[in-house]
């Protein structure tokens, strides 16, 4: 018998994280008798800012080393998981790494009786707004907690790592025990507190465990591509067709690569007052993946699905409130707000509002310590001559 878990989290930031828990298991099954290795598959090239990327485990308790390598360890992916981890909530709205081919389901590994584990606040029927329906009966459970995000290849500190030990325990007691994690933890550390974050994560997923039928869930928006055969490619296999180039005026006026959407990398989305923009093209410049596309009222509409979530449209814009950065699990379509806004601009004001809420997400320039909430505004309409002015003047200042 195997146990196959995958960890999946976003690349760069919470590589070690990954790492760390997939190794973890394979030390406490070790300690329980059992037979265990971990390896990470190999994602993007190089693996980028947020992209989805896994980390495998696999544990058995009758193969011997040689036979379990043998099965699992020479595959670029798992054919089932028991237990399916994600670090980041935003991710159950689809995947595209490296490895797979198109917008995945989070749970399309997950098999019958199998478990997804999901590293989040919200609530089970919130996360199955965005989850593909399965044809059987699986688990879904909820690690209450938030995205541990850090710096590049920085570990983040923050008890994530024995929580989610704590967590698998609760779901499948066959792959680690919860008295063998805590007996490791404080082996490995001395430290008391490892193994109480542990335990207090056990009993509070085993609480938020849900039974989820082939009726809830939502039919998978994305098609899945085919890949072709070797002999289905011109001159046999050495030309791959190029993108093809243009440009319009307008919403996705920009060509882009279709089977490479990259809005799967995104933990937020940009969420844009148009009332108070300037026009000052900084975003449109100075996005990194080309998501603004420029219109003819002189505004930028974004194609969310290219957009990253980097932030930096938000951190370049020079009026406040005009673009902030929002929870991506806020919004279930990535449909054009430019059109939202020339169709209604009252009512668009209204939603963006709804959507930006009180708080703002920011990242400290220190890395490794995660993101912040400050406190936001809301700029009424009328404020707009205002505020163009005030930042005319700053800037006439400098």
């Amino acid at each position: 018998m195997i146990k196959r878990v995958e960890v999946n989290y976003r690349g760069i930031f919470q590589k070690n994280l990954g790492k760390y828990i997939g190794s973890d298991i394979v030390m406490i099954a070790s300690r329980m008798g059992k037979i265990a290795f971990s390896n990470g598959r190999y994602s993007d090239s190089p693996e980028r800012n947020g992209i989805p990327c896994k980390y495998f485990a696999f544990v058995s308790p009758d193969l011997s080393e040689e036979e379990l390598e043998a099965e699992c360890g020479a595959k670029m992916d798992i054919d089932e998981a028991d237990v399916s981890l994600v670090m980041d909530d935003t991710m159950v709205k689809g995947v595209e790494p490296w490895g797979w081919h198109g917008v995945r389901p989070i749970n399309e590994k997950v098999h019958q009786k199998g478990c997804l584990l999901v590293v989040t606040r919200k609530s089970h029927d919130h996360l199955l707004k965005f989850i593909a329906r399965r044809p059987f009966n699986y688990r879904l459970a909820t690690l209450e907690g938030d995205a541990s995000l850090a710096g590049l290849w920085v570990f983040k500190d923050d008890l994530t790592r024995e929580r989610s030990l704590g967590a698998i325990a609760a779901v499948d007691p066959g792959i680690i025990s919860i008295e063998a994690v805590e007996e490791y933890l404080f082996a490995k550390t001395k430290e008391k507190h490892r193994a109480q974050a542990a335990r207090e994560a056990y009993d509070a997923t085993l609480r938020r465990i849900k039974l989820v039928t082939p009726e809830q869930g939502i039919d998978w928006p994305y098609e899945i591509p085919v890949l072709p055969k070797w002999h289905e490619f011109e001159e046999g296999g050495v030309v791959v067709p190029a993108v093809p180039r243009g440009f319009k005026m307008g919403p996705k006026g920009q060509t882009r690569n279709d089977m490479f959407k990259r809005g799967t990398t995104k933990t937020e989305r940009p969420v844009v007052r148009f009332d108070l923009c300037i026009k000052c093209t900084l975003c449109w410049l100075e996005c990194p993946d080309e998501c603004f596309d420029p219109t003819e009222d002189g505004l930028y509409d974004i194609n969310y699905e290219v957009c990253v979530g980097c932030h930096k449209c938000a951190a370049v814009c020079p009026i406040p409130e005009c673009i902030v950065m929002v929870d991506e699990l806020k919004f279930e379509d990535n449909s054009s707000p430019w059109k939202h806004h020339i169709r209604d601009p009252q009512g668009y004001i209204q939603w963006a509002e709804e959507k930006k809420g009180k708080k703002r997400i920011h990242y400290p320039y220190v890395t490794g310590t995660g993101m912040e909430y400050r406190d936001g505004e809301v700029v009424p309409p009328k404020e707009k001559k205002r505020r163009r002015r005030a930042t005319r003047e700053a800037d006439g200042a400098h």
